[in-house]
């Protein structure tokens, strides 16, 4: 379950890199020299920026996944409890939403 969250993030963070790098190629279309030299160092900043974004979150998510999963492990009637208490909040909050609209 760690790994698949990691890379989910991984994931998520590299599309969305790919999102600002096509915008900006798109506007240093129409851009003069000089806007286009400051696209491309934001770009570049804006890479850099996400690498090491990826690089500090990949442990400390799988250092929560793999923390979870202890706490789930050593304590499984609380856990229980937690989500069943969670899920009748959600529901609750669905009722009064759906009330409020009618």
């Amino acid at each position: 379950m760690a790994k698949s969250m990691t890379k989910k993030i991984a994931n998520d963070v590299e599309e969305t890199l790919e999102d600002v790098a096509h915008a900006l190629k798109k506007a240093a279309e129409s851009a003069t020299t000089e806007t286009e030299d400051a696209i491309a160092k934001a770009a570049k900043a804006v890479t850099r920026a996400a690498e090491q974004l990826a690089a500090v979150a990949k442990p400390r998510a799988k250092a929560l996944a793999d923390r979870a999963v202890t706490e789930v492990k050593e304590h499984p009637i609380a856990t229980a409890a937690a989500a069943i208490t969670a899920a009748a909040a959600l529901i609750s909050l669905l009722a009064a939403t759906r009330r409020k609209e009618d």
